[in-house]
């Protein structure tokens, strides 16, 4: 009986895995071969493998299919490489995949919750996005150079101070980025450089922003059920709690004495009015940070990641950084010389910049999730199934870019953009949900190394002929000990 019981249970689980990884079978969409219970993400699970890398991995074995299922688990899911899917996915068939697939209970987390990027719904995705794209439009942009302009004095004493001794790069460029933010959206006098007791470096930088939990980030991705039920965040309470703090002293503070800027703090209080003129719900203050929280973290995590490369690459390719410090002096010789139309007129300079995103794209992945059933391909793909791109291998892909690891920014030249395949280069997302944040991000950036280049040569202080990274789940973040050293021109 008991052998009987044993043979019956075996081949009804035989069954069960056979029909449950059939599903893209059915669906003539070549599979990868599974793993019992775990399907295909047992090494992301077990943390043998970073997550980014699986699935650049799975990119470079399996890229002539175009698109592969895979399975969390039992729940069938779909990697894509082909560019031309890939628009379909981003662009064309966006009503289709209107969803990032990332998503977080704004009641557990709240920081995260009100972000653009893990807004389930197209309203809420609509309203939170203008929320930020309202305090990002190009005539407020005009406020970032000349702002730098400050915090560039300070950075360059901070520098001069550490008397041509390795420098933390990490650390001067979390400093800048912090500064820019905070005296960009809020108003707020720049001290990063200048107070080492400063609020916004002591709380709401590096691990003081994230929770250190690996569950927390894979479970957000594979299992948003699990990470519901065990209240699992990605930004800390901490910082939660500080940027209430910040927001209701400071809003209060303008309120009370009729201070007006036009600033994200300004762009909130307006639409606060409007929504009591009209009878609505006016935003709570925990509502308000969170929209505050958004702002800086999209202006300094992922800025401050991109101009740490950049530094690390002009230091390793001496050529680069003297023609781009040509180009910089062929436009101005000191930093008031320069306003946004300037900085963005130094064709060179965008050209390192994307070349650095190219090789170091902070966000190595985008997902969608299918919000209705579409067809792509004549492949059916089923409301509710996330969609998965690698950045981290199409940037890296030797058909797209040859000699992929070299550093070489006569990539996007003008004639060669023109002839580069579409969707292939993708370190802001493409189509509606694009990064709202991408311009500041990208004159942050292009500001920031500007007005370095004009006062001093940047060094290397190692052998290493390359720039060494430090994978995180689904971020390429640098080695944190990373350092330069500064040569007074």
């Amino acid at each position: 009986m008991l052998l009987e019981t044993i043979i019956v249970l075996s081949s009804v689980l035989f069954i069960f895995n056979w029909w449950a990884y059939g599903y893209w079978r059915r669906r003539n969409v070549y599979s990868l071969p599974t793993e019992f219970l775990f399907g295909n993400i047992k090494e992301i699970i077990m943390n043998q493998k970073v997550m980014c890398l699986k699935f650049r991995d799975i990119y470079e074995q399996y890229k002539q299919h175009r698109m592969v299922g895979f399975y969390s688990f039992y729940k069938p899911m779909l990697f894509v490489s082909d560019p031309e899917i890939i628009k379909r996915v981003l662009a064309t068939d966006f009503n289709s995949f209107s969803s990032n697939g990332f998503t977080m209970d704004k009641d557990i987390d709240p920081i995260m919750g009100f972000n653009p990027f893990t807004a389930k719904t197209v309203p809420l995705w609509k309203e939170l996005r203008s929320i930020q794209a309202s305090n990002l439009t190009a005539l407020k942009l005009k406020e970032v150079v000349p702002g730098m302009v400050k915090i560039g004095e300070f950075m360059k004493d901070y520098i001069k101070n550490k008397k041509s001794q390795p420098v933390s790069v990490f650390d001067i460029t979390t400093r800048a980025a912090v500064d820019s933010a905070i005296l960009f959206g809020f108003g707020i006098e720049p001290k990063s450089f200048t107070d080492s007791e400063f609020s916004f470096i002591k709380h709401a930088t590096g691990d003081k922003l994230f929770t250190s939990n690996f569950v927390t980030m894979i479970s957000s991705f594979f299992l948003p059920s699990l990470s519901r039920l065990l209240n699992y965040r990605i930004t800390s309470k901490g910082a939660q709690d500080f940027f209430m703090s910040m927001t209701k002293t400071n809003i209060e503070y303008r309120e009370t004495n009729e201070i007006t800027r036009v600033d994200l703090f300004d762009t909130i209080l307006k639409l606060n009015k409007k929504k009591l003129e009209q009878g609505d719900k006016a935003y709570s203050n925990l509502e308000m940070s969170a929209h505050c929280a958004t702002f800086y973290l999209d202006a300094t995590v992922t800025s401050s990641i991109v101009l740490t490369f950049l530094f690390l690459e002009l230091a390793h390719n001496q050529d680069v950084q003297e023609k781009l410090r040509r180009a910089i002096f062929s436009v101005g010789n000191k930093p008031e010389d320069f306003d946004l139309d300037k900085i963005n007129s130094i064709t060179y300079l965008q050209m390192v910049f994307d070349e650095t995103i190219r090789i170091h794209t902070p966000v190595t992945m985008l997902t969608r999730l299918c919000t209705k059933d579409t067809v792509i391909e004549d492949v059916k793909i089923s409301k509710g199934t996330k969609v998965f791109i690698s950045t981290l291998a199409l940037h890296n892909d030797p058909e797209y870019y040859p000699e992929p690891e070299k550093f070489d920014p006569e990539r996007f030249s003008e004639s060669n953009k023109e002839s580069m395949t579409k969707y292939t280069f993708l370190p802001f997302g493409e189509g509606p949900r694009t990064c709202v944040g991408m311009k500041y991000g990208n004159l942050f950036v292009k500001t920031s190394i500007a007005f370095i280049l004009l006062k001093y040569r940047i060094l290397p202080t190692n052998d290493q002929n390359k720039v060494l990274h430090d994978y995180d789940s689904f971020m390429l973040c640098p080695k944190s000990d990373a350092t330069v050293k500064f040569e007074e021109l």
